[in-house]
């Protein structure tokens, strides 16, 4: 639940001129989850490629994995997590973190994780079993003083997910080791469509980063923070962004088809969802989705000129 009323929180507010984000424009056609990550001084993408994509891709699996892509280079390592989805990671120590539920879309029931040393080799174990009744979606991961939180956007029968889709957590020492959060306690929130997670942990509070639905089939990403994860500070700017036709530039046409590129320019988007951050080079990198939330969706980046602390700090 929220604090108080958003009218409450908003009569006596003071919000002085900020900063905002910059949208940069558009990747590809057909991949909606990524990660920016930074490995070893280097800035990556983490990508889920899932199967069954609109888009002509001969090299297309009948099944999804993960990917890392150089964002500079666009070099992109062997694939692996073979039939997993909405994947997300976590850089620590020289190793790199993967995490996601196997199976089809919107079938899993538990969470994997993988870690490597090269991104190339992989080592794996299941860390979290939910009921039948719960299928597992979008996960993220951040390091917080006692250790590591994840956010598990969480879909089903099952009561506690209440309506539409809900998140829920869980914590760990070391990555390795997880515990899932009693759900009917820590959970955001029940009454209304929340999805999408991206958290991240900043001077004793959690930001969180999370999904809408609005009216006329509209998707729109809202930014709260806790320190407790049971009660929750909207923030005073909000939406972080929505639909526009900056989404529709081309980062760099070379690299599309003349079929991507008329689907990128005449696509209907009612949708910026799935974002996920981090900084590199002084600035908050950030990936995100655009589309029309039916199977037509697009990955872009957008970059704020600050810190990560800093852009999620903006919002309050």
């Amino acid at each position: 639940m929220l604090k108080m009323k958003v009218t409450d929180v908003l009569k006596n507010a003071r919000m002085p001129r900020r900063k905002t984000l910059k949208k940069l424009g558009t990747l590809y056609p057909g991949f909606v989850e990524a990660t920016p990550v930074v490995w070893k001084g280097r800035l990556l993408r983490f990508e889920w490629d899932r199967p069954g994509k609109w888009i002509d891709d001969p090299d297309e699996l009948p099944f999804g994995y993960y990917r890392f892509i150089d964002a500079e280079t666009w070099e992109t390592t062997p694939r692996f997590a073979e039939d997993h989805a909405f994947g997300c990671c976590i850089a620590n120590d020289e190793k790199m973190y993967a995490f996601g539920p196997p199976g089809e879309v919107c079938h899993g029931h538990s969470i994997d994780m993988f870690v490597s040393d090269d991104l190339v080799n992989w080592e794996s174990r299941e860390i979290l079993r939910f009921p039948e009744d719960i299928s597992i979606f979008n996960t993220t991961v951040c390091a917080y003083p006692d250790g590591y939180m994840m956010a598990i956007e969480i879909g089903g029968k099952n009561p506690v997910v209440g309506v539409g889709f809900t998140i829920v957590y869980a914590k760990s020492p070391d990555l390795i080791n997880w515990e899932l959060l009693p759900m009917d306690e820590y959970v955001y929130a029940q009454d209304r469509y929340t999805a999408c997670p991206v958290l991240r942990w900043h001077d004793g509070q959690f930001y969180m980063i999370y999904l809408e639905s609005a009216p006329c089939h509209r998707w729109i990403p809202y930014i709260v923070r806790t320190a407790d994860l049971k009660s929750y500070e909207l923030g005073l700017v909000n939406p972080i962004m929505y639909p526009s036709d900056e989404d529709k530039v081309i980062i760099d046409p070379s690299r599309l088809s003349a079929l991507d590129i008329d689907r990128i320019e005449n696509a209907i988007n009612t949708n910026n969802s799935d974002i996920d951050l981090c900084e590199f080079g002084g600035k908050t990198v950030i990936t995100y989705s655009w589309g029309n939330q039916l199977g037509h969706e697009f990955l872009a980046l957008a970059e704020y000129d600050g810190s990560e602390e800093e852009f999620l700090k903006s919002f309050f």
